[in-house]
């Protein structure tokens, strides 16, 4: 029996083969945060679990997206489940994780209807469930979310990838300015978030954009630093530029502590019509 193709929040997630009904399905992500793929998998197991699907492998591999496929240990499992039958489904947040280029992808999907198996990306428009540092209460149609090193050389590529997936997340706004007002938060994080001793590791900072209700854009970098002294003069700008200047982009902007409260996100939110 072929089952429908398989949805998120009511919007049907790109599939490639015939997804069948009771199938064993394997899951795999990639991130170069281990805390964000653990999340990911977990909204993975769900969505499958939700289309009567058993979850029979799960990986993920600390790697940036642009280290091709078959170096990765995590896929290289994956793949072999594929390719012996042991699991006749593969889900995947989007199939460029996998998959780089449209050669690349092309290839895997003749590999997959050749085995054959199916592929599922149910988050190449949706992202899952509002990430814990996403404002409570704030429903979130589509977003991106990853980590980056808290050094200044982490800017230039965090300003590229977010110009192009605020294009592939359809955003209606002004994308220079929100790149900017992201840029801004992080570049604010790599100065006052690195930890104190030197002999430390740098850490990491989390960039998430989310497309919510009415198209507004939430901007959030997340660091590993929960302090946030003198935070009300900073946001309204009587204490340095930086946020100073985010407001000044038509920004709205806020910060709150992690659950846990070992971590901090500072949060701008922008309107669909925001122009510099």
């Amino acid at each position: 029996m072929t089952y429908p193709t398989p949805t998120t929040a009511g919007t049907p997630a790109p599939t490639v083969g015939a997804a069948q009904g009771g199938a064993d399905v394997a899951l795999y992500t990639t991130s170069v945060n281990s805390r964000v793929a653990a999340v990911t998998l977990a909204a993975l197991e769900d969505f499958a679990t939700r289309q009567g699907w058993t979850v029979v492998h799960q990986a993920y591999d600390l790697t940036p997206l642009h280290v091709p496929a078959r170096l990765r240990t995590g896929w290289r499992t994956v793949a072999q489940l594929l390719d012996t039958g042991r699991a006749a489904g593969l889900v995947v947040p989007a199939e460029h994780e996998i998959a780089r280029n449209p050669s690349e992808q092309n290839a895997l999907r003749a590999w997959l209807l050749r085995i054959p198996a199916f592929a599922v990306y149910p988050h190449a428009r949706h992202h899952g469930p509002t990430p814990p540092s996403l404002a409570p209460g704030a429903p979130v149609d589509r977003a991106w979310c990853r980590s980056y090193a808290l050094t200044p050389a982490s800017l230039r590529g965090l300003r590229d990838a977010a110009r192009m997936y605020l294009t592939v997340l359809g955003w209606p706004g002004d994308i220079p300015t929100a790149v900017e007002v992201l840029s801004r938060l992080a570049h604010n994080a790599v100065i006052h978030a690195r930890p104190d001793n030197e002999a430390e590791a740098d850490g990491e900072m989390t960039v998430r954009l989310a497309v919510a209700e009415d198209n507004v854009l939430l901007v959030d970098v997340e660091d590993p630093r929960p302090e946030f002294p003198d935070s009300k003069a900073a946001i309204e700008g009587e204490k340095g530029r930086g946020l100073m200047y985010v407001r000044l982009l038509s920004a709205h902007v806020t910060w709150f502590l992690s659950e846990d409260t070992l971590t901090k996100t500072v949060q701008a939110r922008l309107l669909p019509d925001t122009s510099p």
